[in-house]
């Protein structure tokens, strides 16, 4: 059953207000939204082309990441080899490509949690991870039972400190490298229900593409559409304030690397990267701007003009916790934080009035 919460999300009184075309000003009329069949369209696109074929890839990058986490268990050693570093940048890339998807499937259950515990300001994650290493249970390494424990020690954050967290204790190693492949098996049990839930008949594909009626989540053809521009919108901001401003403070005498996302294995820049590739892709696939035939080119080379600048800003030469300690470097990443604000804008000012569409809330909201 599809949750009534996100029913209630979209009756709030500001989505309500994305189903009406801005006013051009004063009592000037309103302006037409875009048709039916084009919002139709849209989001075939984005679904088809985008939504399920990045969670089949997460499922597929997981499942790499399983068998090379059961071959090196084999013969497990305090760093991890090149295959398994390899396979979890790949689930990582992956990751990136769904991570700010804050409806569907990974909304249910806790799956998107469970998969990446992030943000964690209080270091929940960390403290609950000693705690089991301090004490190892051997039930916790049969298959399942990870899955019955916190959030906070089940998904990517948890794996990412058990295999790139050194440990030159023969019998330590073994138990790490044991709960990390069940965390793997984890991982791809989360991305593998993400893909069927997406899929399946009467599934989130079926209910996005099939609104009003019966639909308790999606009344018209604007509503999926608001989805997808509350999910750029959403990505554009989770880059921002979870993955950046944590890190960088408010200076660079306050700033703290190790709140980034995924130091430990120094993957953090090759995330960012990920991410910024991932709102690029959602636009070009669903096509999105052909909502606004007038202006579409000129928001999609602003679009893409400003992602471009965010790359190159991020692009450093140097590992993250150096970057955010050299005056030069974190001034081109205080540049990339404020790069992604203009990008934000596109959607929610310019290409919405264009398209006589709001986001409205967006699923960071509040938080």
């Amino acid at each position: 059953m599809i949750a009534i919460t996100k029913r209630l999300l979209l009756l709030s009184p500001l989505l309500l207000a994305a189903r009406r075309a801005f006013a051009q000003s004063g009592d000037a009329p309103a302006k037409p939204g875009p048709s039916t069949e084009a919002l139709d369209k849209v989001a075939k696109k984005a679904i088809d082309d985008y939504f399920i074929p990045s969670y089949e890839a997460l499922r597929d990058a997981t499942a790499k990441l399983v068998a090379g986490m059961s071959e090196s268990c084999k013969n497990p050693t305090a760093a991890p080899d090149e295959k398994v570093r390899a396979a979890f940048t790949a689930v990582l890339q992956a990751w990136a490509h769904v991570d700010f998807l804050r409806f569907g499937p990974m909304a249910e259950k806790a799956r998107l949690e469970r998969f990446s515990f992030l943000p964690d300001p209080h270091g929940t994650g960390a403290r609950q991870l000693r705690q089991i290493l301090a004490k190892p249970d051997p039930a916790l390494l049969e298959p399942g039972a990870i899955a019955k424990k916190s959030a906070a020690v089940q998904g990517m954050p948890a794996f990412e400190a058990l295999v790139f967290g050194a440990s030159d204790d023969a019998e330590t190693s073994a138990y790490r490298c044991q709960l990390a492949l069940r965390i793997a098996e984890n991982l791809n049990l989360i991305a593998t229900e993400a893909v069927t839930e997406w899929t399946r008949q009467s599934g989130w594909r079926d209910l996005m593409l099939s609104p009003g009626g019966a639909n308790i989540v999606y009344r018209d053809a604007t509503e999926p559409l608001v989805e997808i521009l509350k999910a750029v919108v959403t990505g554009l901001q989770q880059m921002r304030d979870q993955r950046l401003l944590p890190a960088l403070g408010k200076s660079i005498e306050t700033a703290k690397p190790g709140r980034g996302a995924f130091v430990k294995s120094g993957e953090s820049f090759a995330y960012l990267n990920a991410s910024a590739d991932a709102i690029d892709r959602l636009v070009e696939r669903s096509d999105v701007f052909s909502l606004t035939p007038a202006q579409a080119a000129t928001l999609l080379a602003a679009t893409e003009a400003a992602m471009t600048d965010f790359r190159q800003s991020i692009d450093v030469g140097k590992p993250w916790p150096e970057a955010l300690a050299d005056p030069a470097s974190y001034a081109r990443l205080q540049h990339a934080f404020e790069v992604l604000k203009t990008v934000e804008d596109i959607f929610n000012f310019r290409f919405a009035e264009a398209a006589g569409i709001s986001p409205g809330f967006n699923a960071l909201d509040g938080d």
